[in-house]
């Protein structure tokens, strides 16, 4: 079972995937910059800082490894958000947004994942 720590911050990051997830069609430059930039500051500032230590070890291997995995899916994202901000031709724009779209919904996969593994060894221990 997940900490209660890591389960808020990692639900606080699929809910902050999600919510860009909805608008990404609707919003502005501005806006998904900023989102992204709150996205990126989340996960350095809080999940990539939690103690993994705590977790039963199939668990621990488990996250570091999709921990590992949103790192590089953010860095991606980054670019991709940079890519959407050079773009100037109207179907590029879509192409772009339709990438970010793809590596939203692969981050949110990835928590949901974890979230889910965690609750699943809870019930399995609870029930074995």
């Amino acid at each position: 079972m997940l900490p209660k720590e890591h389960n808020q911050q990692y639900q606080k990051l699929n809910q902050l995937l999600n919510q860009w997830q909805q608008n990404i069609a609707e919003i502005e430059l501005s806006k998904i910059l900023a989102i992204n930039q709150e996205v990126q500051q989340l996960f350095d500032s809080q999940i990539i800082n939690l103690d993994n230590s705590e977790l039963d070890p199939p668990i621990a291997s488990q996250v570091q490894s999709y921990l590992t995995e949103i790192h590089k899916q953010l860095r991606l994202l980054n670019v991709d958000v940079t890519f959407l901000q050079a773009s100037r031709n109207p179907q590029t724009t879509q192409t772009r947004l339709a990438n970010i779209s793809d590596r939203l919904e692969t981050l949110k996969g990835y928590c949901v994942t974890i979230l889910s593994q965690a609750k699943s060894k809870q019930n399995q221990e609870e029930t074995g």
